[in-house]
């Protein structure tokens, strides 16, 4: 067999053991330097704080503004070093990559590209010729520098990106997303699986108030595209409509038959269901982040564990923790732990599972 065939065959065998590893029982948080700025807390601390608890699984952020401040000037220390502290730990990543990353403002769109291209309020934001140029530009640049880096498990492709949100009301089209998905498999040697996510409405208001406001079916533009499909679940948020808080809430068993639907849809796609993000922090009405001693009205830890409950036993095997910067922050500044503890019990779960011969699909 010449050089050709075998380099083919082992970039096969390990896109195909990259597949399987995406349907494992895995625990896993989101981590993020912009959340620790709002909460004004020492980011490297939080974050081996955060590795230390035992995630089978973490999920980093490349934010462009802050890797590529000016214009060709590229800093990737920040990040080199997130991926080297996982990989000692033996935490596989999943690693975004795009225009979006988690947390607000959702965009980091670094200013010098903003004002080149003169990017408008609403709409396809990619439509923009000078910004999806950049764009792909700056994918490449990021999945060149990781993809032999063994840290890096998932690529996943911007965040929500057929979601409408943001400050600046924008999404990113279908067209632009199959374009950069394109771009990350042709880089990428090792054949990652690739991630990508959608919102879900478990309040049926909200539900009902997006499909009035959407012009995509945006499960179905996903899975044409992805391995992995993450679905992200808030059962309470809150808004605020002028002086007026708002509140949407959702009890445990009520959205069952909604996300069942989902999680079928995905596997009868041939693609493999998670949660990339499961609210574990409040969203309350007017706050960036909530930083009372109070116990908010969102984001309750039994809300949480009890829809955790409900997601794995559909057979969502990974589900991605949502608020990891919150609990620890909450043990930090008002000695409360009862969110570390919750988690702590949530870790356990899996392992206890396996040891019973009861897993996940």
């Amino acid at each position: 067999m010449d050089l050709l065939k075998k380099t083919a065959v082992f970039a096969l065998i390990v896109s195909r053991c990259a597949f399987a590893c995406a349907g494992e029982d895995l625990v896993g948080t989101t981590f993020s330097q912009i959340q620790c700025a709002y909460l004004d807390m020492d980011s490297e601390r939080t974050y081996r704080a955060v590795l230390r608890m035992g995630f089978g699984i973490i999920r980093l952020g490349s934010y462009w503004n802050r890797i590529e401040p000016s214009e060709g000037v590229y800093d990737f220390t920040e990040l080199d070093r997130q991926l080297e502290e996982a990989h000692r730990k033996k935490i596989p990543v999943v690693l975004t990559v795009g225009i979006k990353a988690p947390r607000w403002p959702e965009y980091f769109i670094p200013e010098w590209l903003r004002r080149k291209a003169r990017l408008a309020r609403g709409g396809d934001v990619a439509r923009n010729p000078v910004l999806r140029e950049a764009a792909l530009g700056f994918i490449e640049k990021v999945v060149t520098r990781y993809r032999d880096n063994s840290a890096v498990k998932y690529w996943q492709v911007e965040n929500e990106a057929l979601n409408r949100i943001g400050p600046d009301n924008w999404y990113i089209g279908p067209g632009f997303l199959e374009e950069e998905v394109e771009l990350v498999r042709r880089l990428d040697r090792s054949r990652r699986p690739i991630v990508l996510t959608v919102a879900t409405y478990p309040n049926l208001f909200l539900r009902i108030l997006r499909r009035v406001g959407s012009k995509y079916d945006n499960i179905e533009e996903n899975l044409s595209l992805c391995d992995v499909l993450g679905i992200n679940v808030y059962p309470d948020v809150g808004h605020k409509l002028w002086l007026f808080p708002l509140y949407f809430r959702t009890d445990t068993k009520r959205p069952r038959k909604y996300f069942r639907r989902i999680h079928d849809r995905i596997k009868q796609a041939g693609k493999v269901p998670w949660v990339t993000e499961l609210q574990a922090e409040p969203w309350e009405p007017g706050h960036l982040v909530y930083t009372g001693k109070e116990q908010p009205r969102t984001g309750r830890r039994e809300k949480t564990v009890g829809t955790f409950d409900m997601l794995r036993s559909m057979g969502f095997g990974t589900v991605l923790l949502w608020g990891c910067e919150f609990w620890l922050y909450r043990a930090r500044r008002y000695g409360d732990h009862r969110w570390t503890e919750s988690i702590g019990a949530l870790l356990e779960m899996p392992e206890k599972r396996r040891q019973n011969g009861t897993g996940g699909e």
